[in-house]
């Protein structure tokens, strides 16, 4: 009875094997990768650099006494001659100090005039004639000081120019030397450009004492312009990793105006800056990773991921002096997937 009891139980089992479904293990689809072959480095001495026309001699205005703002008499865009007033804060008070000012410099005079006349008589002592012309000098200092604050209740033009920006609005209290409008020259043309430390250590170097000067094309005029450099900063701007340079020239009879884009051509020979050969490689083929930038080399069809030094950006990508060689093969497209050592079937050329 035990031995046909262990018959059905195997007879069953086999059944149920025959009948279950058979699982098939199916591959991931291959996930097609771009790839870049490098080619001879680039080696033209020709750089464009984008950049930006910027406000000229941007000059932040304020008052030399707080108070309560009266009256922004200026509007943003509006050109202004100098000496001219821009702004007034509530004048009442330097009013009334000025009169009393005044009018105590008229008794001290009238005092001073009097004692004068009195010594020739030797009615006062020389002593009391002194006290009475310091009292005048006194009255005569704080009468000048009043007369100053009162002008301080004026904001004026320090030269003929356009208002940038206009920073408060009327009956807004403000403070001492607190900015209130912002003004800038409208006859020179400022224009900021980023460029890479490589470079900045190369203009540091003496490349300013050359008089080349770089050529400049404004949008929405084909007119070419010449640019002299004006100067640089030395602190990394920390969202482009760059460094900031200004070029200037006089402005042209058809206005450019602060914002417009402009390209700037530099012949980095003539400028006295010594080039360095880079591949060009699109922006999509470049991983970031803290500020440090790398590509991912392929060889033997696996992935290995490379630092690289990007010395500058243009138009066409980014240009890599170190970590890349001719004839290297680099991933360009879906990088996030891609892990160190990974194996890459069907890559596409």
């Amino acid at each position: 009875m035990r031995h046909l009891t262990l018959i059905s139980i195997a007879v069953a089992s086999a059944t149920l094997m025959g009948c279950s479904p058979v699982v098939e293990h199916r591959a991931k689809p291959e996930q097609p990768i771009q790839t870049l072959t490098m080619q001879a480095p680039i080696d033209g001495q020709q750089r464009v650099f984008n950049g930006q026309v910027v406000p000229a001699e941007l000059t932040p205005l304020s008052f030399l006494r707080g108070g309560e703002l009266q009256e922004i008499s200026v509007s943003e865009g509006e050109l202004v001659k100098k000496g001219q007033v821009i702004a007034t804060i509530d004048n009442d008070t330097a009013a009334e100090q000025l009169a009393d000012a005044k009018a105590r410099l008229h008794l001290a005079a009238r005092q001073l005039s009097r004692g004068k006349e009195l010594i020739k008589n030797k009615m006062i002592s020389q002593a009391e004639l002194d006290e009475l012309t310091a009292n005048h000098k006194l009255s005569e200092a704080n009468y000048k000081l009043a007369q100053r604050q009162l002008e301080y209740t004026e904001l004026k033009a320090p030269y003929a120019g356009i208002v940038s920006e206009v920073l408060k609005q009327d009956f807004e209290q403000i403070s001492l030397g607190e900015p209130v409008i912002t003004l800038y020259d409208p006859s020179l043309v400022y224009v900021e450009i980023s460029v890479s430390d490589s470079i900045l250590a190369r203009v540091e170097k003496g490349a300013k004492t050359t008089d080349y000067q770089p050529t400049a094309i404004f949008s929405g005029d084909k007119t070419e312009y010449h640019l002299s450099y004006l100067e640089h900063t030395s602190e990394l701007h920390q969202s482009s990793q760059s460094y900031q340079m200004w070029l200037s020239m006089p402005q042209p009879e058809k206005r450019i105006a602060p914002g417009t884009s402009v390209a700037v051509t530099v012949d980095m020979t003539l400028a006295n800056l010594s080039y360095t050969p880079g591949f060009s490689v699109p922006m999509t083929a470049i991983d970031v990773d803290q500020h440090n930038f790398f590509v991912w080399k392929i060889d033997d069809n696996a992935v290995f991921r490379t630092p690289v030094q990007v010395d500058r950006v243009d138009f066409n990508g980014a240009v890599i002096t170190d970590g890349l060689q001719q004839g290297d093969v680099i991933a360009n497209s879906n990088l996030r997937k891609l892990r160190e050592g990974m194996i890459i079937q069907g890559a596409q050329q």
